[in-house]
């Protein structure tokens, strides 16, 4: 089982990880503002599975890794603090350019376009390949820890992009505006700079 604190830890920064207007909450946004609140379901559950996907290949590649170098995992510890930092630098620089428009697509559509959005975006396996190791245990991960981290994905994507999808559908001016946007990344940057050095000196 995976400890309280370092759950917490997890929770927080693959909570604003999600939250940051990426390729996959743009693409969720533009769906529910060309085609309703409804259309941007099954993009999200495509979300969901995606992130499922490559949190499960990294949790059981990770843990195999930790295993296998001992001591010498520290070095992935690290190597995962400076992505953190990179991450908070990049949010911080972010341009970001206009919404994208959406043709309408059936369900099918909608889920299969959202999951090779996120399966092919190297930023959700580079996220969990950093985030993992320098909170959670890899050494001790048994069937508990990996249903711990299966609820963070069943419970934050689909609140948070069903959040964005239903105020896109309500308030256009807001998500589309570069200037909010932008506020969102700065302020992911602030908090991914504290914890990539939290996760440095720990």
């Amino acid at each position: 089982m995976i400890s309280w604190h370092a759950y917490l830890i997890y929770w927080t920064l693959y909570a604003i990880c999600v939250a940051v207007p990426g390729p996959g909450v743009v693409a969720i946004v533009a769906r529910a503002l060309g085609s309703g609140f409804r259309s941007a379901i099954p993009a999200v559950i495509g979300t969901a599975v995606g992130d499922l996907v490559w949190m499960t290949l990294s949790a059981f590649g990770l843990a195999a890794l930790a295993q296998a170098m001992g001591s010498y995992f520290l070095v992935i510890k690290y190597a995962g603090a400076l992505y953190l930092l990179y991450m908070g630098y990049k949010y911080w620089r972010a341009e970001v350019g206009d919404m994208p428009a959406v043709v309408p697509a059936s369900m099918r559509q909608s889920f299969f376009s959202q999951l090779s959005v996120t399966l092919g975006n190297p930023k959700a396996m580079a996220f969990f390949l950093a985030i993992l190791p320098t909170v959670v245990d890899l050494n001790h991960l048994k069937t508990i820890g990996y249903g711990q981290l299966v609820l963070v994905t069943a419970v934050v994507i689909p609140a948070i992009m069903l959040s964005y999808a239903a105020a896109a559908a309500r308030v256009r001016a807001f998500l589309t505006s570069k200037k909010a946007r932008k506020g969102i990344n700065r302020t992911a940057a602030v908090v991914m700079f504290g914890a990539g050095a939290g996760v440095a000196v720990s």
